[in-house]
């Protein structure tokens, strides 16, 4: 069994960009829900996804994201990592305060 991993970007103007990712494992909303900001948010860069804000960015650009939904599937992965991986990669972040230097100062903007 493999996880649908599903997330979307909102900017300030609420356009929405979505994106999922299948990982090879199980990984349920409890075990990465205490790794989020305000249980909700991450900076997907920073766990080796791809971030979804477009380019170029503007003044309602931000770094969080939002996780949509996370299910089993039989589906192949679409990533060389692990459900167990991910999961890491969130602690990881979190313990480390999601880092918001990088992502926007990256790309910034119009």
């Amino acid at each position: 069994m493999n996880t649908n991993f599903e997330y979307l970007y909102r900017d300030a103007s609420n356009y929405k960009q979505f994106h999922f990712v299948i990982v090879r494992g199980v990984i349920t909303p409890q075990q990465i829900s205490d790794y989020l900001i305000d249980r909700l948010y991450f900076i997907p860069s920073q766990i080796g996804l791809p971030d979804l804000q477009p380019e170029p960015l503007t003044a309602d650009d931000h770094d969080w994201h939002e996780v949509e939904c996370l299910s089993q599937t039989e589906q192949s992965p679409t990533l060389p990592i692990t459900a167990r991986q991910l999961l890491s990669a969130f602690r990881k972040s979190s313990l480390n305060n999601w880092d918001f230097t990088d992502v926007i100062t990256e790309k910034w903007f119009i």
